[in-house]
């Protein structure tokens, strides 16, 4: 015998957009030049992805700048490198060290200022560096680590001269940096084949690094700059096996994200972005020019949860999520 229960069934909710899943990437445009082994500048509205290695020309100069839609190429770097690190935001850009395209081939000691149409020469590093981790800004910027020889120097910048940090605890190269001068983590190594120092997040408060918690998946060569703050990061993306895997870090613990849309590595990263905001283009297997940008949503009346069945008032559709696509109703 039918129930009134049965027969009334159960209210659907009327939604005017699509509930969304908390925490996602969603595609963006795409770069005109594809790139790898570089780092990035600014944030996910506003970014800048300068020279780095493409294909076939080998290392390139070119300079793209994201408006949070599409990309543009603007005014080339002096100098053809690779291997470089980067901070600041588009108005206020830095970047410093790499490898110099040959002829004259060689790591390097320069940095370069960019106020989002040109660019200038800037303070000479302490030591020659590439392929390290940074972050900061123009006027407070920070190096860590690095080739040859996974280093444990740190340098802070202060928009006119590079001078010595402190001492990193645990020596890396292709390293990530997320944070500011004052308050800076740094994650990764190019060894990541088990739990060790590699794995190990170090906080640095401007005088004195400190080692922290390690992360879930061991990596080198996240996207680069890491985004967010020393207390609200975000890493993504990594070797070995161009890797999906993506964390945040709270300033004690790492927790496993939404994965990335593909495995990547070598990526540009926008490290002034908070970590609800993080943009990734670029990178490796060969020379990517997709981008994505993960955003933290903040209406949980409208999270996607398993199961849940509502009509869409816009589309005049009905639909349901099955916890990994969101499907529409369809009546034959």
């Amino acid at each position: 015998m039918a129930t009134y229960k049965g027969i009334k069934g159960f209210n659907v909710q009327t939604l005017a957009a699509d509930p969304v899943a908390t925490a996602a990437w969603s595609a963006g445009g795409s770069m005109n030049s594809g790139r790898q082994v570089g780092a990035g500048i600014g944030i996910a509205t506003a970014a800048v992805a300068a020279a780095g290695a493409d294909d076939p020309a080998g290392f390139f100069s070119n300079v793209e700048e994201y408006d949070g839609t599409s990309w543009t190429e603007v005014t080339n770097m002096p100098t053809a490198i690779t291997g470089q690190s980067a901070c600041g935001v588009l108005t206020a850009g830095l970047v410093f060290g790499g490898y110099n395209a040959p002829p004259g081939a060689g790591n390097r000691d320069e940095t370069e200022e960019y106020d989002g149409t040109n660019w200038t020469s800037g303070g000479t590093m302490p030591r020659l560096f590439t392929e390290g981790g940074g972050c900061g800004t123009q006027t407070a910027g920070l190096a860590a680590c690095g080739n040859p020889g996974s280093t444990t120097t740190s340098e802070e910048y202060n928009g006119t001269t590079w001078a010595s940090g402190g001492t990193v605890n645990n020596g890396r190269e292709r390293n990530c940096c997320f944070g500011i001068q004052t308050a800076a983590v740094t994650v990764g190594d190019n060894v990541p084949t088990g739990p060790g120092a590699g794995w190990l997040a170090e906080e640095y408060d401007g005088t004195t690094w400190t080692n922290g918690n390690e992360m879930n998946t061991g990596r080198d060569a996240s996207a680069s700059p890491g985004g967010g703050t020393q207390t609200a990061g975000i890493i993504a993306t990594g070797n070995p096996g161009n890797k999906d895997a993506v964390e945040t870090y709270n300033g004690t613990t790492w927790t496993t994200a939404t994965a990335f849309p593909a495995g990547r590595a070598e990526a540009y990263g926008t490290g002034a972005s908070p970590a609800g905001a993080y943009l990734v283009t670029g990178g490796t297997p060969g020379y990517l020019t997709t981008t994505f940008v993960y955003n933290e949503n903040s209406e949980p009346n409208t999270f996607l949860v398993e199961g849940q069945v509502w009509y869409n008032s816009t589309s005049s559709a009905l639909k349901f999520y099955n916890g990994t696509t969101v499907k529409t109703v369809t009546v034959s």
